[in-house]
């Protein structure tokens, strides 16, 4: 009976010893982060934003294998929340200066564009099947749907429209500047040239 009690206080002991253990590991654990950072190219643009826009999007995802019950179902809650700009995009803006007739002649005046979608994601609920879970690829695809969501809701709250509106806005700021400086600007379209002073 005695070698029974020295057996169970030393299985107690040993038991203790090892979620003791555990705590410590936990508490001592080090994380370490690195990064290298190499920049590849850096260019210069010519871009203008004219309009910017916030918006916030719940995007649901869910994905299942055959039939729609737990074990084979994954699916994700996420809220997209985005900042698009909206403006003109000058690198395709032909530019030439006529020093005798003192004229600014702009050519393929650029039409409205999304230049910009900063976004970022927070994941409310991530649920994963048993056989159907989701992988590194998948999380990826599902931050770029997210992005053509909002670039899709960009469009359908009429971004570019509003851009648009700014356009004679952004004539008239060239024009003025030029014009203070002695030079008439003239706008070449695909119909007929029209020029401003």
């Amino acid at each position: 009976m005695r070698n029974l009690l020295y057996l169970f206080l030393a299985l107690a002991l040993l038991a203790f010893a090892f979620w003791s253990g555990i705590w410590y590991v936990k508490q001592k654990t080090v994380t370490s982060h690195h990064s290298d950072l190499v920049i590849e190219n850096i260019e210069k643009i010519w871009k203008l934003s004219t309009v910017e826009a916030r918006i916030s999007e719940l995007y649901k995802f869910k994905d299942y294998y055959y039939y729609d019950f737990s074990p084979l179902r994954k699916e994700a809650l996420v809220k997209v929340n985005a900042k698009v700009a909206a403006g003109f995009d000058f690198d395709q803006v032909e530019m030439t200066f006529n020093q005798e007739t003192r004229e600014i002649v702009f050519q393929n005046f650029p039409k409205p564009e999304i230049l910009t979608i900063d976004h970022t994601l927070e994941y409310y609920d991530i649920k994963q099947g048993t056989f159907n879970g989701f992988s590194p690829e998948e999380l990826s695809k599902l931050q770029q749907r997210a992005k053509d969501s909002i670039r899709t809701a960009a469009i359908d709250q009429e971004l570019l429209s509003a851009a648009a509106d700014t356009k004679d806005e952004l004539i008239e700021l060239i024009t003025l500047a030029s014009k203070g400086m002695g030079w008439t600007v003239v706008i070449e379209d695909k119909k007929e040239p029209v020029l401003l002073d």
